[in-house]
């Protein structure tokens, strides 16, 4: 996210509202920590994007970082709007952190910040295997079929993944992707989206990070709600977590496990079906999880999360929400390793997998 000055911020916000004002000092993107990243051919880095909001709730945008100042706008759900730079202030107990954007300030917890691209190329020829996409506008609609007139699915938000299996180009010469949906029961198992709407993730973004590394191992804090990458005895990336609500049955199992199975996109969803577990908790149905690292039989992860921005909490069913950057970047660093066309890496019973202690 690009540093902006006190003048030009002070004018953009004051265009929203006369009695506008700046207060804290502005940081630049990165929330939490920021892992280092491997160089991306030149050739190969994605097009240029900006960083925008998509309100996940209903939202207030305030005239300072402060739910006492004066509220000057709303936005609805998935609306969306520019973010322009980040303050901290005070908040909650665990989140300090506000965007500030040319409609005043607004808390960043239901606020999911996304990268929004031009309309993609369309990759006529996805190979044998496939591709793997990313949603790349504020929001796509998954159809049943190729056609803007087919019945809508999901909608599909910015930034979560999918394996691309086939491509398709309409008479009308627009091209759509067709993406595989591995919740069962479903049939098909299978929706279609437009291309234009998905970024091409190259092979860059997913290689693997540190490979041949010894003694790396994960460890959560759940008091702390964070989790810290080790290198033997060298922290190399931390960032905070939402586990699991105790409270309500879901929390987060404590204990040393490994990673069992990575995938770079999982539709978790927790509806009953014939022969599979009964509801616990809230009802949620989420396609294109990115960035899964799975380390127990009940399918708990770290992933990447796109229905809050609030790390730090209990949040989750049992799973360890992280942002998607966090997410992505342990899925590159863990063993097991796996290749660009593996849908599923998974490791020898966990003989192989990067060890995790949550406590």
């Amino acid at each position: 996210m690009q540093k902006i000055t006190r003048r030009h911020a002070l004018k953009l916000i004051t265009a929203a509202s006369a009695t506008a004002a700046l207060s804290p000092v502005l940081h630049a993107r990165a929330r939490y920590p920021w892992p280092p990243e491997p160089d991306v051919d030149v050739d190969e880095a994605p097009d240029t994007w900006e960083w925008m909001g998509r309100a996940i709730y209903p939202i207030t945008f305030y005239e300072r970082p402060a739910i006492s100042a004066t509220r000057l706008n709303r936005r609805s759900q998935d609306q969306a709007f520019l973010i322009l730079g980040e303050v901290r202030a005070p908040y909650t107990a665990h989140n300090d952190l506000w965007y500030m954007t040319h409609l005043g300030y607004v808390p960043s917890a239901w606020v999911q910040p996304i990268q929004v691209y031009p309309p993609q190329p369309f990759v006529r020829n996805a190979g044998e295997w496939g591709l793997w996409g990313q949603v790349s506008q504020v929001y796509t609609t998954a159809y049943a079929e190729p056609s803007l007139q087919a019945r809508q699915v999901y909608r599909l938000y910015a930034g979560t993944v999918y394996h691309v299996m086939e491509t398709f180009e309409d008479d009308h010469g627009t091209g759509w992707y067709k993406i595989y949906d591995d919740f069962p029961p479903r049939d098909p198992s299978h929706q279609w989206v437009l291309a234009r709407d998905v970024r091409r993730v190259l092979g860059a973004e997913m290689s693997p990070i540190h490979p041949f590394v010894g003694n790396k191992h994960i460890e959560v804090d759940l008091g702390k709600q964070t989790l810290t990458c080790h290198e033997g005895d060298q922290v190399v990336f931390t960032t905070r977590t939402a586990s699991g609500i105790a409270a309500d049955g879901t929390g987060t199992p404590t204990g040393k496990v490994a990673v069992m199975l990575k995938q770079a996109s999982r539709h978790m969803c927790n509806t009953p079906y014939p022969g599979g577990p009964p509801l616990v908790g809230e009802h949620f149905d989420l396609p294109g999880i990115p960035w899964n690292t799975f380390f127990d039989m009940e399918g708990t992860a770290i992933h990447g999360t796109y229905w809050h921005n609030d790390f730090g909490v209990q949040r989750s069913h049992g799973c360890l929400n992280v942002s998607f950057e966090a997410a992505r970047w342990v899925y590159r660093w863990v063993h097991p390793i796996g290749g660009y066309e593996n849908a599923y890496i998974r490791s020898d019973n966990g003989k192989v997998g990067t060890p995790i202690n949550i406590f």
